[in-house]
């Protein structure tokens, strides 16, 4: 088996350190440099990777160590290339799925697009105030930019976009934290207190609740309200 050719260089910051990860593939009658810079973080890694090829083996590695070698001038430091795999990764942590209300107890007379409703409101509020992670973000793009202009209901987008499954992965880092307070089940702030008391007082369900973009105005300013406090308890 053919040694795998490769480097990794850092250099710390702060709160942070750069790296930069060169190392060689083989394609079909050509090699590839991949140069993947990214940030070392306590808890995550960044990656933007680039690809330079090359007609013959010897040409790539000379690239490598020219590359390596204009780095370490610069202050970078060669590494192990475990340092790249140190972080732990984040837990999945799902909040919620549709199917959990429309195999449950669920009205039997309403259409199972009402089991998204109540989770899909939570999910046009983080929408509308940005709070998605990066890869949602681009992902997702043209039906965020519906939801934001009040031409598609956050619940259309959850069962449009994520199958009626919310889970961290879909949230930045901070409205992952705040989720988990505030949609705990344990707990159950949001839907047995705000969005029960809100919008479903007098209804038969929850599940009987509207799907329209009044209804969400109605809870919005309570799930910013509640978001304001915990960003305040937070940093006491």
């Amino acid at each position: 088996m053919t040694k795998k050719i490769e480097t990794v260089v850092t250099k710390q910051r702060k709160t942070f350190k750069d790296y930069v990860h060169l190392t060689i593939t083989e394609g079909p009658q050509v090699y590839i440099l991949n140069v993947i810079k990214g940030r070392l973080y306590p808890d995550k890694k960044t990656m933007n990777p680039t690809y330079e090829p090359y007609p013959t083996k010897e040409e790539a590695v000379d690239r490598l160590n020219e590359r390596a070698y204009g780095l370490r001038a610069k202050g970078f430091a060669e590494e192990p290339t475990d340092v790249l795999f140190q972080i732990k990764e984040k837990e999945l942590y799902v909040f919620d799925k549709a199917k959990w209300h429309y195999e449950g107890d669920f009205p039997q007379e309403l259409d199972i697009f009402q089991a998204d409703v109540p989770t899909g409101m939570f999910v046009a509020w983080v929408i509308k105030n940005d709070l998605l992670r990066k890869q949602s973000r681009k992902r997702d793009l043209p039906d965020i930019e519906l939801v934001k202009r009040d031409e598609m209901t956050g619940a259309q987008f959850f069962r449009t976009n994520w199958d009626g499954v919310l889970t961290s992965n879909e949230l930045s880092d901070e409205a992952d934290a705040f989720a988990r307070e505030y949609l705990n089940i344990h707990n159950d702030i949001y839907t047995a207190t705000d969005f029960a008391e809100l919008l479903a007082a007098g209804l038969p369900t929850i599940y009987h609740v509207e799907d329209t973009i009044e209804n969400y105005r109605i809870i919005e300013p309570v799930i910013s309200e509640r978001y304001r406090v915990w960003k305040r308890d937070k940093h006491t």
